[in-house]
């Protein structure tokens, strides 16, 4: 089988289209170039499955106490999120109880192949950083209790402790003779015992930053040493929540080792609002992807890792990076030798991702998984940490909102790559003569219509290259058309009256990504074999299966549920903005960050037409002044002019010949002096 696609992700770098074969599960060659395939993935890229080394458990299992069933449940949920490898974590309990939970996980091991084997997260962990763990059930790592965890057979992979107990540096070389991999993580130590921890043969840190000793100026503590120390490898909670996304951009900048994890608890990859039992008390599923106690505190993380991916994008870290973290780099660091790159010999476990990084299909071992089940519309999800919102004072609502929008933008940032595609299909449409239709209704829909309209005193477009189709048509910007959004046959009449054609190019606008009136505009569009985008808020929406590009924008639940007004809307009137200003930069309406293609229609846009010229030459008022009479207050006519010493007839020709870029203009122009 020789599946091809846009791009490869390697485990550490992107190539350009190339393909990947797979026989008997395994990765048997990487070709470079387009190929004839057996799959030929249309979009986005082909990446190593998503490895995950702290996993407490998702999808209502509880990892410590998963019967067979519920094993079964763990494993594909995480795979139709892309998490090809998961190494199940069991945290601080009893010895006997943990010698349970080994020899269950072992079991589940041998049924499979994802499962790496355990973690065991404790019982040898400092009091005062102990966190959710009961303090009962700590325990030194004397030489008894060591003992008993080598007694658990080689299903423990990977073993938590706190590096400044008593006997702590022998249990690590006892483990590490043993193969098990050792982290330090709860704990207070400073950074000369973590130093002697790696000595000893410690090679992870988990969850830097997080229940340990805290980074000072002038005392580095757990995370200094832990982003530095080359003998480590930090783990870093990628929710956003547990460390602060600035963060999270200078560590996985500043550390080539740097792993991404989860650190999840039975309540990821479910509902928000969902409640479950956790640690003896309820926790509920909170819109920011964490599990809260009754009063608010964290109870755990509540993401998938596929999620952390692209959280990380959002918070500043490169695609790349993103990726290496939650591939190659954990695999190395478990000495995984076959998993984590796409590579000759390498399992085969594999994950389509669009270009705003869902992941589209899976294969694990060379065998397609079935497609994630459809969920609830996160947009329209209630947050139930919000019962009391009216209750609360006005300062508390307006930060929550603020909140939310700052939730939101990261999505936006997430979306970057899929809608820097659309603005080059799009832009490639008008430069050909196409025009570009957005659909969409209610809020969706007022907001394609006033991008529309701004567009064109901003870059001087003449009318009718950029058309609002609006549920309910114009009248319903003003006053809501109740019912207009599902009237199918109203989109395909509106495309049909204004002769939509092959070259033009159609956005549809939904939060929900399933609204009937703009979904019929976009499936009759492509029928029509023009070009269809989607800006949408919840993933695996059906208009985003139904457009050629969809920008998929999860902002999720909005402060009061179903109001897309607020976090969606606030998103996609971003991306429009960002999306038409892109395409009007692309076909030649600005000159650096100056609008030269502006109306100059009254008095105040003649100062600001007079301004650009005179800051874009240097020219004097007067000059400029006589420029832009000459021009019809054309600025980058008067540009050219003055710049190139033209006539306004010999300018107008040059531009023309350039297809209206100042720039090309200029530096078309052989033999002549001034800037340029």
């Amino acid at each position: 089988m020789i599946i091809s696609a846009p791009r490869l992700f390697l485990g550490d770098n992107f190539t350009p289209p190339g393909a990947v074969e797979v026989h008997d599960g395994r990765i048997t060659r990487i070709i470079l170039g387009n190929v004839d395939a057996d799959i030929h993935l249309t979009h986005g890229f082909l990446a190593p499955g998503l490895i995950d080394l702290h996993n407490n458990g998702a999808f209502g299992v509880d990892c410590a106490t998963a019967t067979p069933e519920e094993w079964d449940i763990f494993v594909s949920g995480l795979m139709t999120c892309g998490v090809t490898s998961v190494l199940p974590t069991a945290i601080t309990a009893p010895l006997g109880d943990l010698a349970a939970a080994a020899q269950r996980t072992a079991a589940a091991q041998a049924r499979h192949g994802a499962i790496l084997g355990l973690h065991l997260e404790g019982p040898f962990l400092a009091p005062s950083k102990r966190g959710a763990h009961l303090a009962e059930f700590l325990h030194l790592p004397d030489d008894v209790a060591i003992a008993e965890v080598l007694a658990m057979g080689k299903v423990i992979r990977l073993v938590t402790l706190a590096p400044e107990l008593p006997g702590a540096l022998a249990a690590i070389a006892r483990l590490r003779e043993a193969g098990i991999t050792v982290a330090l993580g709860h704990t207070a130590a400073d950074a000369t015992t973590m130093r002697n921890a790696a000595a000893a043969g410690a090679t992870l840190v988990t969850h830097v930053f997080n229940a340990q000793s805290p980074l000072h100026h002038r005392a580095p503590g757990a995370p200094g040493v832990a982003l530095t120390d080359s003998r480590l490898s930090p783990c870093l909670i990628a929710d956003g929540v547990h460390v602060a996304p600035e963060l999270l951009a200078i560590s996985f900048a500043a550390c080539p080792r740097a792993i991404a994890v989860t650190d999840s608890i039975l309540i990821a990859g479910l509902e928000p609002g969902t409640v479950r039992e956790f640690g003896g008390a309820p926790v509920t599923l909170g819109h920011q992807g964490v599990g809260l106690r009754a009063d608010g505190t964290i109870a755990g993380a509540g993401i998938t890792l596929d999620e952390g991916v692209r959280r990380l994008i959002a918070a500043g870290v490169a695609p790349e990076t993103a990726l290496a973290a939650t591939t190659s780099r954990p695999a190395h660091a478990l000495n995984l030798a076959d998993r984590g790159a796409l590579t000759p010999g390498a399992r085969a476990d594999l994950v389509w991702f669009s270009d705003d990084f869902h992941p589209q299909r899976v294969w694990t071992a060379g065998t397609a998984q079935a497609p994630a089940p459809a969920k609830q519309r996160g947009t329209e999800t209630a947050q139930a940490e919000l019962m009391d919102l009216d209750e609360r004072d006005t300062l508390d609502i307006v930060t929550t909102f603020l909140t939310q929008e700052q939730a939101a933008q990261r999505a936006l940032t997430a979306a970057a790559p899929s809608l820097a595609r659309l603005a080059d299909a799009v832009a490639a449409k008008l430069q050909a003569g196409g025009r570009l239709f957005y659909a969409g209704a209610g809020t969706s829909g007022r907001l394609g219509f006033l991008d529309a309209v701004e567009c064109g005193p901003t870059f001087g477009i003449e009318d009718g290259l950029i058309i609002p189709l609006l549920a309910g048509g114009p009248s319903a910007f003003i006053k809501a058309a109740e019912g207009a959004e599902d009237d199918t046959q109203a989109a395909i009449t509106a495309l049909t009256a204004r002769h939509f054609t092959s070259a033009d190019a159609l956005v549809g606008i939904a939060a929900s990504g399933s609204t009937p009136f703009t979904l019929a505009a976009i499936r009759h569009a492509r029928a029509l074999g023009g070009l269809t985008g989607a800006i949408v808020n919840n993933a695996a929406s059906p208009m985003a299966e139904a457009a050629e590009i969809p920008v998929q924008i999860a902002t999720g639940a909005e402060v009061i549920a179903g109001s897309t007004r607020l976090s969606a809307g606030s998103s996609q009137k971003i991306a429009l903005n960002t999306l038409s200003s892109t395409v009007m930069i692309r076909l030649g309406k600005t000159y650096g960050p100056y609008m030269v293609d502006m109306r100059a229609t009254n008095a105040k846009l003649r100062r600001r037409a007079l301004a650009m010229v005179q800051q874009i030459t240097g020219a004097n008022e007067r000059d400029a002044t006589l420029a832009l009479t000459a021009c019809g207050m054309h600025v980058k006519c008067a540009a050219l002019m003055i710049l190139r010493r033209l006539t306004a007839e010999q300018a107008q020709t040059r531009l023309a010949a350039a297809s209206g870029s100042l720039r090309r203009a200029l530096q078309n122009h052989v033999g002549h002096t001034g800037p340029a």
